[in-house]
């Protein structure tokens, strides 16, 4: 996520599984290595995105896919309504924000 993350102070992680907001790249970072963590596997696919870019600002919203493996043998699998936020840092796009809010589907 190093690569991926603007590492400034208004960086802002809230995970679709979490009820906490997570502000500045060292508690995102934290807050990854965490996740990354309690997990064997983990796949994050936005199959579908819309996004706009607006001078310096992007933003892309959409229905991630989260099929994960937890440590335990347990799998997860979901979608979860994203939009994540990025600024031009030079030549890459950087993440300041990811917001993911998990989809409840009622059953069939």
């Amino acid at each position: 996520m190093d690569k991926l993350w603007a590492h400034e102070s208004y960086a802002i992680f809230m995970r679709p599984l979490s009820a906490t907001i997570v502000v500045g790249w060292d508690g995102v970072r934290k807050a990854w290595e965490m996740r990354f963590d309690q997990f064997d596997w983990v796949t994050i696919s936005l199959p579908e995105g819309h996004v706009h870019v607006n001078g310096n600002v992007a933003w892309a919203v959409g229905v991630e896919r989260l099929p994960l493996l937890r440590k335990n043998g347990e799998t997860l699998d979901f979608d979860a309504f994203a939009t994540n936020v990025f600024e031009k840092h030079g030549d890459p796009w950087l993440v300041v924000s990811h917001q993911a809010t998990p989809i409840f589907r009622e059953p069939t």
